[in-house]
């Protein structure tokens, strides 16, 4: 049995469904994850992870034309219990219906 801690991972997805134009209808879905780890298993997180993924309908057919995704990533490198701007990444993507596109 070892006295190293164990490192603990938590995440929570929420999703919300939009109604952009007031029809009743559902025209976007927002789904944000967020995952905290604690690497150490020492109490503070040394992780976190927030992804945000947004899909579209803008015709009404049901079918998601535009797909948004962002993930922001934060590390503590150096271990002070405080994330910094040099220790904090974004990066994402859009992904657009080709004929919507080309209009």
């Amino acid at each position: 049995m070892s006295d190293t801690p164990e490192a603990e991972i938590t995440s929570v997805t929420e999703t919300e469904y939009i109604d952009i134009d007031g029809d009743g209808t559902v025209d976007a879905v927002r789904e944000t994850t967020t995952t905290l780890v604690d690497v150490d298993g020492d109490g503070t997180i040394d992780i976190v992870q927030q992804t945000i993924v947004t899909a579209v309908d803008v015709d009404g057919d049901g079918e998601a034309d535009i797909i948004e995704s962002t993930t922001v990533t934060a590390v503590d490198v150096d271990g002070d219990g405080e994330f910094s701007d040099d220790e904090i990444a974004a990066e994402g993507a859009i992904i657009v219906r080709e004929d919507l596109a080309e209009g």
